[in-house]
């Protein structure tokens, strides 16, 4: 069984963070591993995050970033942290609130193998699916992930979902330099994926995977502000992965 460490970025999630989810697939899947990195929360997170290591401590990692830097900063120290701690075959993301669920990210890293090096969920709504979220969102989303699809040139639907996961190796490579961007870091793995593995491959060494159930829980932390920023942002990275192939 391959090993999969998920990296979960909390800022201020006590009322949001569902220990009893974590704690039963845990108890069920000794592969499995969490990455917990606190950004400098307000709350009681951290102690949440505390209580939990001390039930599972060969499969818990807490890193405790004391200033607020962003979901960006805390992903990718938080995938770096891994890497001193244990060798995973496999590492992902996930938000804390589990709008993805840890089975649903399962069964994204079911698509994997030799070939697959990167996999990736995406919020489709349809019959026979339980995604569900508010509209205003939807609308700002599919917004954002057109022109990402577009500024990427390739048929990504949903370049933003919170559930991603890639290969040990891969993981090693996309996460080695600091993300330029915070909230649209998500863009910046595709054009990282894109400089290492080639524009000819990316669909054969990638796999985006329709969610079977999605929930929108609470608020989102980015300002509706930063969407009118967002045409500019997605510039700035294509210019800045463009010049630097």
């Amino acid at each position: 069984m391959k090993t999969n460490c998920v990296i979960v970025p909390c800022y201020n999630e006590e009322s949001r963070l569902f220990t009893a989810d974590f704690e039963t697939s845990l108890s069920v899947d000794e592969n499995l591993y969490f990455c917990f990195v606190n950004d400098g929360s307000s709350d009681n997170t951290l102690r949440i995050l505390n209580d939990l290591y001390q039930k599972f401590p060969d499969n818990i990692l807490v890193v405790d970033k004391k200033q607020n830097e962003g979901k960006a900063a805390a992903v990718f120290t938080g995938v770096n942290e891994s890497f001193k701690w244990k060798t995973f075959d496999v590492i992902g993301y996930l938000d804390a609130d589990l709008a993805t669920s840890i089975d649903e990210y399962k069964r994204i890293c079911s698509y994997m193998d030799d070939t697959i090096i990167f996999a990736f969920g995406s919020r489709i709504k349809r019959i026979g699916a339980h995604v569900n979220r508010k509209l205003y969102r939807h609308l700002i989303g599919r917004i954002f992930a057109t022109l990402s699809s577009t500024m990427l040139d390739l048929p990504v639907y949903d370049t933003q979902c919170g559930a991603k996961a890639f290969s040990g190796s891969l993981a090693q490579q996309i996460f080695k330099d600091p993300f330029i961007s915070n909230w649209s870091f998500d863009v910046e793995i595709f054009f990282k994926f894109i400089n290492i593995v080639g524009k000819e491959n990316v669909e054969k060494r990638a796999k985006e995977i329709p969610l079977e159930a999605w929930k929108d829980v609470g608020d989102s932390k980015v300002k509706f502000s930063y969407s009118l920023k967002l045409p500019f942002e997605l510039l700035r990275i294509k210019r800045h992965y463009t010049e630097n192939r």
